[in-house]
């Protein structure tokens, strides 16, 4: 990434060794998309694999050495990191169990932060009492390319000194991420009229038995049917609610 920012500040030998090392590092890389493709037992997901070597072997060295125009690198550094990003995220990651209960806060914590990186398009998470710690714990690993759409309660629905400090710590945070990932990439909604925990990625819907800022709290997560029915209940509550951040509200208040 360095030379494709800064091609003349690398000469030809320069070049040959970073190509070495990334060649090194692919190794690696390749090892742990081979485990990858074949985790789901009695699965093994050749076309994803083959796709993403075909991705790696695009760093050949004519391309990186500067044989060729340094537009052409960084038009086959973006087109790597696209093949290889929709790759991965096109092997489904399956629920086994349509009520998952959570045996130890950590097992519902790892379960929905390696749920939240595998969307394509959209995480929509609905819960009236979300706090701060909701950000680094389960969407610095969501792709770039998606939406987080986060619905909660006003602030003019609170009442307590606990609950209104809580939520200027989570508002705090989520002027952070909104700077982080735009308009287009999160939107806040305001709405005090659900009740339902629910979360969306994607097509997939799910029920939690509590608040996500009471994960050490008895927790349970139920799979939903991606009826038309449940799917619009997501959709009622973001349009009906009020923007705070996103497309029609681009400042962060």
């Amino acid at each position: 990434m360095k030379v494709v920012e800064s091609p003349a500040s690398y000469d030809r030998d320069e070049r040959t060794r970073i190509l070495a090392r990334l060649y090194s590092e692919s190794n690696a890389f390749s090892q742990l998309v081979n485990a990858f493709v074949r985790g789901e037992q009695g699965h093994y997901y050749s076309a994803q694999h083959e796709l993403i070597h075909l991705a790696i072997n695009m760093f050949n060295p004519p391309v990186f050495k500067g044989d060729a125009d340094d537009g052409v690198l960084r038009e086959v550094v973006n087109r790597v990191s696209t093949m290889i990003q929709e790759a991965i995220l096109s092997i489904p990651i399956p629920v086994d169990s349509t009520i998952h209960e959570a045996r130890t806060p950590f097992s519902t914590y790892c379960l929905l932060k390696d749920l939240c990186p595998t969307v394509k398009a959209q995480v929509v998470w609905l819960d009236r009492y979300f706090d701060q710690t909701i950000f680094h714990r389960f969407f610095t690993e969501v792709p770039k390319i998606a939406r987080v759409t986060l619905v909660t309660l006003p602030a003019s629905s609170l009442t307590s000194k606990k609950d209104k400090d809580r939520h200027t710590e989570f508002m705090d945070v989520s002027e952070l991420f909104a700077i982080e990932r735009g308009t287009q990439g999160y939107r806040l909604v305001a709405n005090a009229t659900f009740h339902d925990r629910w979360l969306r990625c994607d097509e997939r819907l799910f029920m939690l038995g509590g608040s996500i800022k009471d994960l050490a709290k008895p927790f349970t997560i139920s799979r939903l049917d991606s009826s038309p029915d449940n799917q619009r209940q997501f959709d009622e509550a973001v349009n009906n609610g009020t923007e705070v951040f996103g497309p029609s509200q681009p400042l962060h208040p």
